[in-house]
């Protein structure tokens, strides 16, 4: 617990040199010399669920279940292999699949929103 506290410490501390999610200069994108907070994974994928979540709300745009699932399978494939195989992912990989779940997890919340708007 105590490392743990370091580690956000350690973090906050050096806000606009490393990102806050996994500490990697090389995964964040630099804007004018600033390390972005976020990696670029983190980045699309919040980027993309607001954008979403704009998109089913003000729209009343629905999207296939189905559709949600197959957007959440690069984000999974791209870990296992970084993980189970050392095969390094790029920035590029990063931005595409985190813009895939972003997309998947507004299509989710958006979905669950509407089933207890309709319960209730």
């Amino acid at each position: 617990m105590n490392n743990f506290v370091n580690l956000i410490l350690y973090r906050l501390a050096h806000l606009g040199q490393i990102p806050l999610c996994n500490g990697e200069v090389s995964r964040a994108p630099m804007i004018f010399g600033f390390c972005f907070p976020l990696c670029y994974r983190c980045t699309f994928i919040v980027l993309l669920f607001f954008i979403t979540l704009f998109i089913c709300y003000k729209h009343k745009k629905d999207f296939n279940i189905w559709m949600m699932l197959l957007c959440l399978l690069p984000m999974i494939t791209d870990g296992c292999l970084q993980t189970f195989y050392g095969i390094e992912s790029t920035n590029i990989r990063r931005a595409v699949t985190g813009g895939l779940f972003g997309f998947a997890l507004g299509v989710m919340v958006s979905k669950l929103y509407s089933y207890v708007d309709k319960r209730l």
